[in-house]
């Protein structure tokens, strides 16, 4: 799923990232990339801020629509 229909502070991991070149290598420098966990924070008008590692990041919607993702297993 889209990084955007994420559910609010559950904790998802990047499948891909499927933006050109230029937004991709960005993105990968901010912790961004596949196999990378992260957790979206909130929402406000289509922008969302995600933590990554120990790093909050905003999104705008378009780059975030770009971000495949899908929910991180729980283990016990």
């Amino acid at each position: 799923m889209p990084l955007v229909k994420a559910p609010q502070g559950e904790s998802m991991t990047v499948i891909r990232v499927a933006a050109d070149v230029k937004t991709r290598r960005h993105l990968e420098n901010l912790g961004i990339m596949s196999g990378a966990e992260l957790t979206p924070l909130s929402y406000s008008d289509g922008n969302m801020i995600v933590r990554v590692h120990d790093s909050r990041i905003a999104l705008d919607r378009d780059i975030a629509q770009n971000i495949i993702v899908r929910k991180s297993p729980m283990f016990a």
